[in-house]
Formats: C-alpha cells, sequence, structure tokens
C-alpha cells in the first residue's frame, strides 16, 4: 500500500473515530436509543448530505468497517465463558432451521411468482436467512449470479438492515421480550452481524451478547448451505454446471476467520488469561463496534435503495417478516421468550 493510500485509509478510519465519539457521548444523554444506533444514524445524514466525501472510495470505508466489526467481536469473545458461547450456539440450532426453512421457501417461491430471475431469489432469500452481504458473496460464484443481481440483492439485503436497527428495540420494548428472548429473536432475523449487533445492543447488554453468539453460529451455516447449492445448481440448471472455482475452494473461502479466532478469544478468557481486564476487554470491543457501525452508516445512500426496484424490495421484506415471524412463533410456542 502507497503512503498516499495509507493516508486516505487513515482519515477513513479517523472519520468513523470521530462519528463513533459523537455517538458515544449523545448515547450518555439517550441510552435508550444507544451508542450503536446514533452512530449509523450519523453516518447515513453524513453520507447523504456529502455524498462526493463519504463516497470517496479512497477513503475504504466499506473495509474500516468490515475490519472494525470483526476485531469488536473478537474482543467481545474475550469477555465470554466458552461454555455460555457452546450452549448458546447449540442451543439455537434447531430455532435456526426453522428460520431459515422459512425464509428461503418464501423467497424461491414468492419470488417465482413475481417475476424475478431465480439467482436473485437464492441471493435475496439466502442474505435474508444467513448473514446479508456474506453470504451473498459466498453464493454468487456458485450460481454464477450476474453482477446487477449480486448489487440488487445487496442493496435489498442493506436497506432492511437499516430499518431492523432501528424497529427491532422498540418492537422488542413492545412485545416485553426478555434479553434473552430479544437477543435470540435479533440474532435469528436480523439479516448483516453489524445490524444484529446494532439492535441487541441498543436492546440491552445482556441481548447484545446473545444476539452476537446466535448470529455468529447463523453465520457458519454457510459453509452447508454454499455446499448444497453447489451440489444442486448441475442438476437443476444443468447450463450452469461448469464453473471457474472449484465448490471445495468456494467453501473454504466462505468460511470467516474472525469466528475461530471470537472462539479462541472466548477460551482465554475460560481459561483464566484474561484474569480481572475482561470487562475492559469486553468495553473496548464496544468501541470498536460503534466505530464499524459508523462506517455502516456511511455507507447507506439512499439513491442505491431507489435504484433496486420494488419487486426485489418487496420479497425482501416478506421473506424477511417470514423470518422474523416465524423466530417469534417458535419462541412463543416453546416458552422461550
Amino acid at each position: 500500500m502507497s503512503a498516499l493510500a495509507s493516508v486516505h485509509r487513515g482519515l477513513g478510519l479517523l472519520m468513523c473515530m470521530l462519528i463513533a465519539a459523537a455517538a458515544v457521548a449523545a448515547g450518555t444523554y439517550v441510552p435508550l436509543v444507544g451508542a450503536p444506533l446514533i452512530a449509523i444514524a450519523i453516518g447515513v445524514l453524513i453520507a447523504n448530505a456529502f455524498p462526493a466525501i463519504a463516497g470517496q472510495k479512497s477513503l475504504r470505508i466499506s473495509d474500516t468497517g468490515k475490519l472494525c466489526l470483526k476485531g469488536g467481536i473478537v474482543l467481545l469473545g474475550g469477555s465470554l465463558d466458552l461454555g455460555q458461547i457452546i450452549h448458546t450456539g447449540l442451543g439455537s440450532l434447531p430455532l435456526l432451521g426453522v428460520t431459515m426453512a422459512s425464509g428461503l421457501i418464501c423467497a424461491l417461491m414468492l419470488g417465482r411468482s413475481l417475476g424475478i430471475d431465480w439467482r436473485m431469489r437464492c441471493l435475496i432469500g439466502i442474505g435474508t436467512t444467513i448473514c446479508g452481504g456474506s453470504a451473498i458473496a459466498a453464493l454468487a460464484p456458485v450460481i454464477r449470479a450476474k453482477a446487477e443481481d449480486i448489487a440488487y440483492s445487496v442493496t435489498v439485503v442493506f436497506f432492511f438492515n437499516m430499518v431492523a436497527v432501528f424497529t427491532f428495540p422498540a418492537l422488542g420494548h413492545l412485545l416485553g421480550l426478555s434479553d434473552n428472548g430479544f437477543g435470540i429473536w435479533a440474532g435469528t432475523a436480523v439479516n448483516d452481524t453489524s445490524a444484529v449487533v446494532a439492535a441487541g445492543f441498543a436492546f440491552s447488554q445482556a441481548a447484545g451478547t446473545t444476539a452476537t453468539i446466535v448470529k455468529l453460529t447463523r453465520t457458519t451455516l454457510i459453509i452447508p448451505l454454499v455446499l448444497a447449492f453447489g451440489l444442486a445448481v448441475p442438476f437443476l440448471f444443468k447450463e450452469e454446471a461448469s464453473a471457474s472455482q472449484s465448490l471445495a475452494k468456494r467453501v473454504y473461502t466462505a468460511v470467516p476467520a474472525f469466528i475461530i479466532l471470537f472462539v479462541l478469544a472466548a477460551a482465554a478468557n475460560t481459561a483464566g488469561l484474561m484474569g480481572s481486564h475482561a470487562m475492559q476487554v469486553q468495553m473496548a470491543g464496544r468501541l470498536v463496534m460503534v466505530v464499524a457501525l459508523a462506517a455502516v452508516g456511511l455507507q447507506g445512500h439512499w439513491r442505491a435503495f431507489v435504484g433496486a426496484g420494488s419487486r426485489p424490495l418487496i420479497l425482501g421484506l416478506v421473506t424477511w417478516f417470514a423470518v422474523a415471524a416465524s423466530s417469534l412463533l417458535v419462541q412463543t410456542l416453546t416458552q422461550a421468550l
């Protein structure tokens, strides 16, 4: 990386840090909203008021957001007990199976009735049910999706990320959900990791922790789904049988390394290596996440949402509703709320 590129990237990071600092300060006055939501809101306002600045690719805002989010999650792991992660993660698998099936079936069937191409149906379905842009990026080469399909799908998922961040905490309080119940709901029903973190911690510290663990468990399910699509495509769509990259390599690249680091950090804390610093590590993780969420907000350009068109947005909305409703229904039936 050249010196100039490093300077530009540093300026992008500085912008995110200043927004995060303002969000943390404002969050002390409106704790019910919290720094995560305020950081996203400030970022969105700047992105749309000064698009020429926020949209500068040389600032590498997207890369900064991804790196800070992963770093924040790893730091959060350093304050958790490994037994808690295993218990929450394994306990959420049956519910994740139901929500994923509901979302994918809805996306594929409703999308067909709306006349949406099968590739976009698959991308919106997996992006909504698994983990937003990461899942879309992992599946796209498997089904040989077109560039416009990928762009529209990511835009649709990002739009509902923004909606979820600002509506889920209020809905959770309105429904009288417990910290655990809301954490599970957000972890299963909100699309992207950044939105899950924002919504979860906006509700409460305990809800944010639960939501993050459930979401990371959900993210690992990219692997079996990419495998399933990769094996099914040659039979269902014979013209798509060939691909430039092997299925094994796609699955390997879909494995998020930061999840492994998250578990290792938790193992270190469980072994007592963090000592009395676990709380400071947790606070550091939350601050880094606020920086990441500021970067997410800076990428919220409204004109991109308009360009996605109405049918993909309708499909994304109904699929998202199916996932959220099935999560609440199962939790209600099992009295997990």
